[in-house]
């Protein structure tokens, strides 16, 4: 270390214990920085804060104690040399990089997803009603979903109607009743009533009725929840360095030297490769590469994941409303250990058997992803030669992001005596369960597939309380209750699955095999092709054989996407059943409408259906097409006829009362509505023409726009000869104090006026002058009114 004469003294400040303050300009192993630090000298030291040496890019290590003036030496940093140059005013320090915070290099600007949700007070009713007819006979049937909403929550409630229900079933059936609240700061979810069990991959999830808590990353779309690949490194003097993911540029910034580390790089899941390549000024370049597996099985590194529920099991859901077994309770959980390694626990129980299973998801050098599983099960059979039964599970899986193959194999165990809660639903779980997979890319020449698929069921006979409907034989019971006995027979299938799939032209080839090695006549294949007649069209025709027979179809289809379009279906099939479809489709501004007929085995049978919504929001009815999640109302403050915009796109125009509903929008996420200002009339003013709304999920919002009448006017004032009023002089209005200037020809714009008003005038010299007018709106224009003469005000000058 050498240390410099004294510097300059315009750049110290001398303080009282005798230190000196200096502004330096500072060097970091050779490169300048751009900006100044301040140091105290004192003796023959060099000190600086410890928040000024961080603020410089240094690593201050924690250990490093300052002095009682809260100041570190730079003597006392390990690996660090300086000097000081007093005619420059400049200072030089060569440090380790490891005492460098490294530059983080983000490609986007922080996530806003983080944001407050929005949500409104209102209800909707989702409808899905058909109506046919058939020779003698007229049905009718109908899907629906209600929801109230609030900020508090959602509650849902979906039902099935029909006029000719399935023997034994009710006309109308009650599906899911729900209350959900999602918490965006916590990212957990609230579920009381009808819900499907969180599970793991080698867990089966249930229809339950109860209470489920449960971590839902879904509210945070804009997190990434698998570990992203990152880049880190250290350059000697100011260099570009360029990121590039599967031969893709994805980053190029220039930067200065010192390490550097790129978080969290865009990818596509499965394996790939990442190459950084750093070029100095002289064009000398330095390439490094590897590879990465990314996959949304995995959870980056101190994320977790859970999901506990306890309730009863919803039974024959669809076929009656309220069928309600066992209590059970059920828990799952998922944590990220490391980049690499993904634990997950899972626990069962009912009154009758109990499960715990752990497992693991890893990935292998960058290659392959595996998991495995093993779970065990302790029921209360006493006709079961154990008690205890076991699953054991294993699955590797090879994706190619951007590369020809991937492969994909898994295999499932269990023996006799493993039951899960799903067995007690009299769902039994499969002895042996086998899946195998193959893709290959062939560029140009399309995709090849291969699948293979096996699974063996043990015959299972139970005991269920009596029910409407269930699956599975009934056989007599003998016994004294009201209960049924069930037996599933024993089930093998193995099937062989090949596919292959090419584009030439604009037209999509494809064909498929299909083999159950099982069945004697278990083989079959289909071969069509599909050509795209501009966007909304197309034509497609296919044919094939299964089970000694043929059968061919041709059909041509134009969807409906946007309001006031027509769309259609119509397909010929002939063969082992021959078959003929027709359908018109109109959307419209309340309603996707359809008509069509259909003829197959001799009989036509004619179909009328509407699908759609209707909601209320701010004491209005509201009839528009499907809710598929999120809705807004777009509010004009009552003035009709404006165009609005969702994401640039015309979604309509405000009705009579200045609203107008908005479907589709994105729940938990940043939705841009806007409306057209060209649609507001010259005398109404408007405070923004864009919003930003992030709804909460099945929820509608209310958008307002600050769109008002400006009951304003152009008033022409002159002095007490005449003459136009001078530029630059000032009208104050009487009544609100609002000050407008006054520009060339006596001219002023004024804005919230009253039948009566008066004016204050001050002229640029500071004399002052009155006049008071009457102001009457006008619904066509800006009135203009005057000339209006100013009388000076007595006394002014």
């Amino acid at each position: 270390m050498a240390l410099a004469d004294a510097p300059a003294p315009a750049a110290v400040a001398a303080s009282e214990s005798g230190s000196q303050i200096l502004l330096l300009s500072v060097e970091i192993n050779g490169y300048r920085l751009q900006q100044v630090g301040e140091f105290i000298q004192r003796d023959a030291g060099l000190y600086a804060p410890r928040t000024a040496l961080v603020d410089l890019g240094f690593q201050v290590p924690d250990t490093l104690l300052a002095d009682p003036d809260g100041l570190v030496s730079l003597a006392a940093i390990p690996g660090l040399t300086w000097r000081l140059d007093a005619s420059t005013q400049s200072l030089s320090i060569t440090v380790d990089d490891a005492l460098l915070a490294p530059k983080i290099v983000t490609l986007d600007p922080a996530s806003r997803g983080s944001g407050d949700v929005e949500s409104g007070t209102g209800a909707a009713l989702e409808y899905d009603i058909s109506g046919m007819t058939l020779p003698g006979r007229t049905l009718a049937n109908g899907l629906f979903d209600l929801r109230v909403f609030s900020p508090s929550g959602v509650v849902s409630s979906g039902f099935l109607a029909a006029t000719s229900p399935n023997r034994g079933a009710a006309p109308v059936i009650r599906l899911d009743t729900t209350y959900s609240f999602a918490d965006v700061r916590t990212l957990r979810r609230y579920r009381v009533g009808d819900f499907i069990s969180g599970g793991l991959p080698w867990t089966r999830p249930i229809r339950l009725g109860g209470l489920q808590v449960s971590l839902d990353f879904g509210v945070r779309p804009d997190l990434i929840t698998f570990p992203l690949p990152s880049v880190s490194g250290s350059i000697a003097v100011p260099s570009t360095v360029d990121v590039l993911v599967n031969d893709t540029r994805v980053l190029s910034r220039e930067l200065s030297p010192g390490p550097f580390s790129i978080p969290q790089l865009p990818v596509v899941t499965g394996a790939g490769q990442i190459s950084t390549t750093v070029t100095d000024a002289l064009g000398r370049q330095v390439v490094t590469s590897f590879n990465f597996y990314a996959s949304d099985a995995l959870l980056a590194p101190g994320l977790q994941s859970f999901s506990a529920q306890v309730g009863a099991i919803r039974r024959n859901w669809g076929l009656a409303s309220s069928d309600y077994g066992a209590i059970v309770a059920i828990a799952n959980y998922r944590r990220g250990l490391t980049s690499l390694l993904t634990a997950e626990l899972a626990v069962e129980a009912s009154r009758d058997v109990a499960v715990a299973g752990g497992g693991g998801v890893v990935n292998l050098g960058n290659i392959v992803l595996v998991n495995a599983a093993l779970a065990v099960s302790y029921g209360r059979d006493p006709a079961a030669d154990r008690q205890a039964g076991t699953r054991v599970s294993l699955g590797v899986q090879h994706r190619g992001a951007g590369r020809p193959l991937s492969l994909s194999a898994s295999i499932g165990l269990a023996d006799s005596n493993f039951r899960d809660v799903a067995a007690v639903n009299g769902d039994p779980a499969a002895r042996r369960e086998v899946n195998a997979s193959a893709g290959l890319l062939l560029g140009r020449y399309g995709t090849l597939g291969l699948a293979y698929a096996r699974q063996d069921r043990d015959p299972v006979r139970y005991t269920l309380a009596d029910q409407p409907w269930t699956a599975g034989q009934p056989v007599e019971s003998g016994l004294a209750s009201p209960a049924r006995i069930f037996r599933y027979p024993a089930q093998h299938a193995e099937i062989v699955t090949a596919s292959y799939s090419v584009a030439i032209g604009g037209a999509a080839v494809y064909a498929t095999a299909f083999q159950d090695l099982k069945r004697r006549e278990g083989a079959s294949f289909q071969i069509g092709v599909t050509i795209p007649l501009g966007a909304r069209t197309s034509v497609s025709a296919n044919g094939g054989a299964g089970s000694g027979r043929l059968h061919a179809q041709v059909q041509a289809a134009r969807s409906a996407d946007a309001i006031g379009e027509v769309g259609f279906q119509a397909s010929i099939a002939a063969g082992d059943k021959s078959h003929q479809f027709g359908e018109l489709q109109y959307k419209s501004p309340w309603a996707l409408l359809a008509a069509g007929a259909d003829h197959a085995g001799g009989q036509t049978l004619l179909r009328l259906s509407a699908r759609g919504a209707v909601s209320i929001m701010q004491n209005t009815l509201f009839l528009s097409n499907s809710i598929h999640d999120s809705f807004a109302v777009v509010d004009t403050n009552g003035l009709a006829h404006v165009r609005v915009l969702a994401e640039n796109r015309q979604v309509g125009i405000t009705d009579g009362s200045g609203r107008l509903l908005v479907p589709d929008l994105r729940a938990f996420q940043i939705n841009h509505l806007a409306i057209d200002p060209a649609d507001i009339p010259s005398q109404y003013t408007l405070a923004g023409t864009r919003r930003e709304v992030r709804p909460q999920d099945r929820s509608g919002v209310v958008v307002r726009f600050d769109v008002r009448p400006s009951h304003g006017a152009l008033i022409h004032l002159v002095d007490e000869t005449g003459e136009d009023m001078p530029a630059g002089s000032t009208a104050t209005v009487s009544a609100t104090g609002v000050a407008v200037p006054v520009g060339y020809e006596g001219l002023a714009y004024i804005e919230d006026l009253t039948d009566h008003n008066s004016l204050t005038v001050r002229r640029p010299d500071g004399r002052q002058c009155r006049l008071a007018f009457d102001y009457r709106p006008r619904s066509d224009d800006i009135p203009s009114i005057g000339p209006l003469q100013c009388q000076v005000t007595p006394g002014s000058p």
